[in-house]
């Protein structure tokens, strides 16, 4: 049976609805899908966050069965998995996205590090994400999960200081404080 692979997590998650394990470590997956989701797929890898740390796997990945995902998933890149496990213990992904309401200046990006320094302070790294239609721009902080109502409400009260307006979304797995040089075809 084809499965569709969400994330890999330690054996033992407890918030996992179905694994396939391998030593201390699990793939979280489900039956492939008729007709694929992206939204539900990111729902699936954002609601095992507060349970442990994820990595999570490129939406649409699939596997052939439970054996696949043991030897060709999880056990060739077992010692990278438990690194990166280790590293995001405790921490989450959060986007901030910022949509300045005044004309163009060349005084936002000065801004923005005043406006961002509540959550930049409490953040262990941040990276800058391409700005897009929604937003001028937009971060991605890596922050431990016991400062995401401070983060949250950092953020909130943004919008209250004039000329910005402020949303943020997490918690989300740390897709962009994940190694790209190491993806391969089973991961993010």
């Amino acid at each position: 049976m084809t499965l569709q692979l969400y994330g890999v997590v330690r054996a033992g998650h407890p918030r996992v609805p179905r694994t396939v394990c391998w030593e201390d470590l699990a793939m979280v997956v489900g039956e492939a899908p008729a007709d694929p989701d992206p939204a539900a797929h990111l729902a699936v890898v954002s609601a095992l966050v507060e349970g442990g740390p994820v990595l999570p796997v490129r939406f649409g990945t699939v596997a052939e069965d439970e054996d696949a995902v043991r030897t060709e998933v999880l056990a060739p890149a077992a010692d990278t998995y438990r690194t990166d496990l280790d590293r995001l213990d405790g921490l989450a992904e959060v986007h901030v996205c910022l949509r300045f309401t005044g004309p163009g200046s060349p005084w936002r990006a000065a801004r923005s590090d005043v406006l961002l320094a509540e959550v930049a302070d409490r953040a262990h790294d941040s990276v800058a994400l391409p700005a897009g239609e929604s937003a001028d721009e937009r971060w991605a902080f890596l922050v431990g999960l016991g400062d995401l109502l401070i983060v949250r409400d950092a953020v909130a009260g943004l919008g209250r200081s004039g000329g910005v307006q402020a949303d943020w979304l997490g918690p989300l797995p740390a897709y962009s404080f994940l190694d790209r040089r190491t993806c391969f075809r089973w991961s993010w």
